[in-house]
């Protein structure tokens, strides 16, 4: 949909250009007419719903070049490397480390560099807040929650403990943001943006005197009203958290750690202080009845979120459902 620049490649493209690879990114999300150019090295990011067309990019990149090395990294990449035999690496976790490597450098990696938001065209990608373009940013890398349906927590299994940025680094990259490319608006998109509230508490300062517009996500049953109330002033005009069902039976099968009144709470505190609330629903999770759906339809209308989205269940690969499915009662009826 090309809302927003693909952060992980633009990470990897700033190490690399750091130590001295002729490195460009190319974003294919949304083009229909893909010149791919000649390198050396090809590195792509691959997701579930992406498989095919992986492929297809790998098979173009070897005949643009038989000598190159194709290497997959990504979500998808992290929890089945098996699904790509046809790349000459595949890199499970973080790829600033290994594509550094794979380059033939060898260096200490910096998980908070600075992204190379100059290697794509700003102007190409979509995102709106209050009116003004925006660009995503992440303060923290991992999450420190292990929710049964999410195939990150495999991920941040592989990448190890959960990561965060200096406060004064976050207002340092925040106003090189601002003074290089103009852009006063942020989508923040760490799993958990309210994570350790007196870290949050000096970052919000920071952005409060740079004037900066934002979006991010939080977390029932840890947040706070005061947070919502210090999210509205420093410029908070959007928070969304994965609230994923109004039964309590649901949300402990699915290891939420949260109770029902908790995600009524987090909405009641982002209405009162003029936030607008986003809400995610998962529906499906092994478990579900007609019974807990009406309880989660129900909790929707009482607690009526400004948006919401519900999704279907997917057992992704690396989730907990996946890999232990009959904890969950699921048998294999083919």
């Amino acid at each position: 949909d090309r809302l927003d620049p693909p952060m992980g490649l633009l990470y990897i493209a700033s190490h690399l250009e750091k130590h001295g690879v002729d490195v460009d990114v190319l974003d294919l999300s949304g083009l229909t007419n893909w010149e791919i150019p000649f390198a050396n090295v090809y590195g792509i990011t691959s997701y579930i719903a992406t498989l095919d067309i992986t492929e297809k990019i790998a098979s173009m990149c070897k005949a643009i070049n038989s000598k190159a090395q194709v290497i997959i990294g990504g979500a998808h990449a992290s929890v089945r490397p098996q699904d790509f035999p046809y790349a000459d690496k595949v890199v499970q976790g973080y790829g600033e480390g290994p594509m550094l490597a794979l380059c033939g450098k060898q260096a200490t990696v910096d998980l908070f560099r600075f992204p190379a938001y100059h290697k794509v065209d700003l102007k190409s990608y979509s995102r709106i807040i209050d009116g003004k373009p925006s660009l995503p940013f992440l303060t923290s890398r991992g999450c420190p929650y292990k929710c049964s349906f999410c195939g990150l927590a495999s991920i941040h299994k592989i990448n190890g403990r959960y990561q965060m940025m200096e406060p004064l680094e976050v207002a340092h990259q925040l106003t090189n943001i601002k003074i290089d490319f103009g852009i006063d608006r942020i989508n923040f998109q760490d799993d958990i943006f309210t994570m350790n509230r007196p870290r949050l508490y000096e970052i919000l300062k920071h952005i409060k005197q740079l004037n900066i517009r934002f979006r991010c996500m939080g977390r029932a049953g840890m947040d706070v009203e005061e947070t919502y109330e210090r999210l509205a002033e420093a410029g908070c005009g959007q928070i969304a958290w994965g609230i994923e069902s109004g039964s309590q039976y649901m949300l402990d099968r699915m290891r939420k750690q949260v109770k029902v009144s908790d995600n009524y709470d987090v909405i009641r505190w982002a209405k009162k202080y003029s936030i607008v609330s986003r809400a995610f629903f998962l529906i499906g999770f092994p478990g579900e009845t007609r019974e807990t759906l009406e309880e989660t339809k129900r909790f929707i209308e009482e607690s009526d979120p400004d948006q919401y989205l519900v999704s279907n269940f997917v057992p992704y690969p690396g989730t907990a459902v996946a890999d232990n499915p009959a904890w969950y009662g699921i048998t294999n009826r083919s």
